[in-house]
């Protein structure tokens, strides 16, 4: 695995945050409901990054975003946040403006919001060190 130049922090700052956004969460909602990751499922992000992609003349593969923003939400028929906090997908152009098109420009009812993501729990790893109690 060859190393990638982002930001990191250590193991026991993460599990510090992890620690401190359930504990501030407690008070506010069950403990059963507090959502505690979102997987984001690598093939669809990369079919976002393929659709924003395209080659130049010299044959260089560009691409025209900054990334992608996700926004929390809960589905209208999971009101009792049983456990579905789930993240919205929307690219983000290089001006760091959400891709987001009018009504006006959609077509066949692509919104360029993406709904592919995963809650956990259902979709969880709890033997990770993240996964705290």
């Amino acid at each position: 695995m060859k190393p990638i130049n982002v930001p990191t922090i250590p193991l026991n700052a993460a599990i510090a945050r992890v620690t401190r956004f359930r504990d501030q969460m407690k008070g506010q909602i069950p403990d059963t409901n507090i959502p505690r990751a979102i997987l984001i499922p690598i093939s669809d992000l990369m079919a976002i990054v393929e659709k924003y992609s395209s080659l130049d003349d010299d044959g260089n593969i560009t691409n025209s975003l900054q990334g992608v923003r996700a926004y929390f939400a809960v589905k209208l028929t999971d009101q009792q946040l049983d456990d579905d906090v789930t993240a919205l997908i929307v690219a983000v152009d290089k001006e760091g403006k959400d891709l987001i098109p009018t009504s006006d420009e959609l077509q066949g009812g692509d919104s360029e919001i993406y709904d592919f993501t995963k809650p956990c729990p259902d979709v969880c790893d709890p033997e990770s060190p993240l996964f705290v109690p």
